[in-house]
């Protein structure tokens, strides 16, 4: 009793690191990028009630084909006519419901996400010493810190997959009915667990019928995979009535425009399990930030997998998954870290727990990995801090610079004004052939004054800006608008103009 006490103390100290490091970053109010939309998307259910998917959009009547919107092209779309965000219901309806607590706090229940990850996979005798690697030095940590679907789906996909693995151990039909409703529910959080799943369902099919010999009908019993087959079939016929796209918004945003060779899935594949040149830097894939894991597998041996069954199972999963994960990926996943390989540390878990007494064994090599593991991880917090500092500062900037309307030339600056997108009114203009479009609707609604805001300094991954700018000057004048001196801050550059006539 007192040894269960002891235990559980660890967890919650252990999760107790997460809400520290929130509040050190000031998750609170960093809301930039992906981040930003996920919460646009709850603030907008929980505003119009629920009544539709749209994000709230002030700006509407001077952008009414969606062309202008002030967030990344790629996480808003229209769909039938409506801008939506690609990311799922499932995620922001739960959070939606949370509306009666101030939303800038929602993330600091990951929290409880994370207990419930590392209670999981103590009760399944993971040691503590594994479980303080998988949660400070893989995917996991990175992708709880802000806003995101991710701490749900890898607690649900987690249950999935122990239950799964004790259906395989015991043939009990209540596991893998649970296994297979817990995993079926992770697919409306992110599509990755129908790879997931279906990793496992191979496994089991290569080890019963090619290993332990059983017949065709015992392997393919329908008790295995008929409940999420059920729910899978809800998920396509929700996305196809809503979307009309059985695939659902983030196959639409992410996958259903890409082209890809060879190479460039080689590529992705590369980038997301180890490391790959991109233009902003060497990626840090899922292996070069947690290479215990790889050492792990390193380290198995033939014997052991053909002697624990069980391990075997692990491992089969792990790289099916890291396979098909790498062949379907539209793109590596990566911002700070690589999501899309999220789920291995399920598989990879149980393969360090019966490797870790040999790992540590070699003393040398597993204090270079608890260094690298320890210094990715400090890394990766350190640009939380210190990209919402920045943030922090060029939103003092942004902030007094009001207007009817705001047109910026950058999704910086237009994402700098972050949950003030509910209320205010604020244009991104991405192309200069949509200038035009904007004055077209400004004529329309007679507006007497509007803002016009770019990045103060020039490099070169935005000299279009610029352009854009002076082409805004230009047509302003053309449609009898005279545009003040311009405003310099450190960081932004703005004129307001004025209607003439």
């Amino acid at each position: 009793m007192v040894t269960l006490q002891k235990k559980n103390v660890t967890l919650f100290a252990l999760s107790l690191v997460l809400p520290l490091v929130q509040f050190l970053v000031q998750v609170d109010s960093f809301y930039l990028s992906d981040p930003l939309v996920k919460m646009i998307q709850v603030i907008s259910l929980w505003k119009q009630q629920w009544q539709t998917q749209s994000i709230v959009y002030p700006a509407y009547e001077f952008d009414p084909l969606f062309l202008l919107s002030p967030f990344n092209e790629g996480f808003v779309f229209q769909n039938q006519e409506r801008l939506i965000g690609n990311y799922p219901i499932a995620f922001t309806f739960i959070y939606s419901l949370f509306g009666f607590i101030p939303f800038q706090f929602l993330p600091f229940l990951n929290f409880l996400f994370l207990l419930g990850f590392l209670k999981l996979l103590n009760n399944n005798s993971i040691k503590t010493s594994v479980l303080i690697f998988v949660t400070f030095g893989t995917v996991v940590f990175p992708l709880l810190i802000d806003f995101s679907e991710n701490a749900i789906f890898l607690l649900l996909s987690g249950y999935g997959y122990i239950f799964l693995l004790k259906a395989f151990q015991n043939q009990n039909t209540k596991h893998w009915f649970l296994g297979n409703f817990f995993l079926g529910l992770a697919i409306w959080f992110r599509l990755e667990a129908v790879l997931f799943f279906a990793s496992i369902q191979v496994t089991i099919f290569i080890i019963d019928f090619f290993i332990e010999k059983k017949s065709l009908v015992q392997t393919l019993n329908p008790i295995r995979y008929i409940i999420f087959l059920l729910i899978l079939s809800s998920f396509l016929l929700w996305n196809q009535y809503s979307y009309s796209h059985p695939m659902g918004t983030r196959y639409l945003a992410t996958m259903a425009y890409s082209s890809r060779s060879i190479w460039d899935q080689i590529m992705i594949f590369l980038s997301m399990s180890l490391t790959f040149p991109k233009p902003e830097g060497w990626s840090l894939g899922f292996f070069l930030q947690s290479p215990i894991f790889l050492f792990a597998l390193i380290q198995l041996r033939k014997e052991q997998l053909q002697r624990n069954q069980t391990l075997f199972y692990h491992f089969c999963i792990s790289m099916i998954f890291l396979l098909i994960v790498g062949i379907t990926s539209p793109n590596d996943g990566i911002t700070l870290t690589g999501r899309y390989l999220l789920l291995l540390v399920y598989p990879l878990s149980f393969i360090l727990n019966e490797q870790i007494e040999n790992i540590q064994k070699k003393k040398t090599i597993f204090y270079i990995l608890s260094i690298w593991t320890s210094i990715c991880a400090l890394v990766i917090s350190a640009i939380f801090f210190f990209a919402n500092k920045e943030l922090t500062k060029l939103k003092k900037e942004i902030k007094p610079m009001n207007s009817e309307l705001i047109v910026t030339t950058s999704e910086l600056l237009s994402g700098a004004y972050g949950l003030d997108l509910i209320e205010k009114k604020v244009l991104c203009i991405k192309n200069p052939y949509l200038v035009k479009y904007l004055f077209y609707n400004i004529e329309k609604k007679s507006l007497n004054e509007f803002l016009i805001t770019t990045v103060e300094k020039q490099t070169k991954y935005n000299q279009y800006e610029k352009g854009i700018y002076d082409s805004i000057i230009s047509e302003s004048s053309l449609h009898g608008y005279r545009c003040m001196d311009e405003e310099h801050s450190k960081r932004i550059l703005s004129r307001r103009c004025l209607k003439t006539n």
